[in-house]
């Protein structure tokens, strides 16, 4: 069984199922798919690099990958690049591309795609005919990142009646998609990441080092609620708590940030690499997520990475990944008193905080959230799609 992996964004999810597949006695391989004006996702930059477009040779690709990423994978050989012009649907240049690339992808069993991209529907029309597959990351956009023509969800909504197999990473969207299409129920597979293990790749020991007791990391978004969490510390404060407290990430700052000095708040707002993101998670007791609404967890599974508890909001997924009072504590969005209520206990609790970073670690090695697990049922998902087309 041959299997192509083609991936729009999520790479710091999607390389460590690749690494996980190959104890598995089927061929994988993986297309990383980005264009000239996004050369950065997630793990991955190379916006320092002069890329052109179409599939990039073995040499270009040796260099576009950060050597931390190879030698996390080690043998390389099966990962590749696949450049766009940009990542619109209503580009005569990247029609082209699709022809391409789907040129290639036909050569397979099996074809998974991995996120979503404005090529997508093009080359969902010129592979209809083979054997595909979809992870959708989010089904819905968060509250503030919706767009009048909200391309994405109608992407999804296609996708999710189309007749081709949909892994959801998350339960709560699992179980609303079952019920809301219970005729084709049976197309839906719950498949989960694991910790995002990749990233302990980065760490460097001799790195200057932020220290912290709260740390709230990732792109800075309304949804994310950071405001809850400075408010939350403004009420430690009246009850003489002074925690030193870092926010670190790129994007709009839409808080007051005029009181972050006496509350103890560090504001680090810039893209944060992946080395720095490392020594401010290793250098930290507890990770917050205060956001009002969620749907993947990937900040906990980074956190988690490292063994580091969290405190996050009732909301999207993160219920299913930290389990209260287990992994972290779970609060209710918006709620000031008790964010702050379970910061103090945690933060007052050495013994505690141990005990959960066990927990973490555990998880990790098995269960449904351990990357063994979840490597085999992406397994036989792919196996069941070959037997079923025989």
């Amino acid at each position: 069984m041959k299997v192509a992996i083609v991936s729009f964004g999520h790479v710091d999810v999607i390389l460590p199922l690749i690494k996980h597949l190959k104890r598995y006695s089927i061929i994988v391989d993986l297309y990383l798919c980005f264009s000239l004006n996004r050369k950065a996702e997630s793990i991955l930059d190379f916006s320092d690099k002069i890329i052109s477009t179409n599939f990039t040779n073995s040499d270009k690709t040796e260099e576009l990958l950060d050597p931390y990423i190879k030698n996390y994978l080690g043998d390389i050989s099966n990962v590749h690049f696949f450049i766009f012009y940009n990542d619109k649907l209503r580009s005569s240049r990247n029609f082209c591309l699709t022809k391409i690339l789907a040129k290639k992808l036909k050569l397979y069993d099996i074809v998974h795609f991995n996120g979503i991209n404005g090529v997508l529907p093009i080359l969902i029309y010129r592979l209809r005919k083979k054997e595909l597959i979809f992870t959708i990351h989010d089904i819905r956009s968060h509250s503030g990142e919706k767009t009048r023509f909200n391309f994405t969800e109608r992407l999804n909504k296609f996708i999710i009646k189309s007749k081709y197999p949909v892994i959801v990473q998350n339960i709560s969207d699992f179980e609303k998609l079952r019920d809301k299409y219970y005729s084709i129920k049976e197309k839906f597979r719950f498949i989960p990441f694991g910790e995002l293990e990749l990233y302990r790749e980065f760490e460097i020991k001799d790195q200057k080092k932020s220290c912290s007791d709260i740390l709230f990391f990732g792109r800075i978004s309304k949804y994310k609620g950071i405001e809850y969490l400075i408010m939350a510390l403004e009420i430690l404060k009246k009850r003489g708590f002074h925690y030193n407290t870092i926010i670190a990430g790129n994007g709009e700052v839409y808080f007051e940030t005029g009181e972050l000095h006496e509350l103890n708040i560090l504001l680090i707002n810039k893209h944060v690499s992946n080395s720095e993101l490392v020594s401010l998670i290793r250098n930290t007791k507890i990770v917050v997520c205060p956001y009002t609404d969620a749907t993947q967890s990937g900040v906990v599974m980074t956190a988690f990475a490292f063994n580091t508890p969290v405190i996050a909001s009732d909301v999207g997924s993160f219920p299913e990944v930290v389990k209260d009072g287990i992994t972290g504590f779970l609060v209710k969005p918006k709620d000031t008193v008790e964010l702050a209520s379970k910061i103090s206990i945690l933060l007052n609790s050495p013994e505690l905080l141990k005990e959960m970073s066990n927990n973490i670690d555990l998880m990790a090695v098995s269960g449904e959230y351990s990357w063994n697990q979840i490597a085999e049922k992406v397994t036989k998902l792919y196996a069941s799609v070959c037997e079923y087309n025989k």
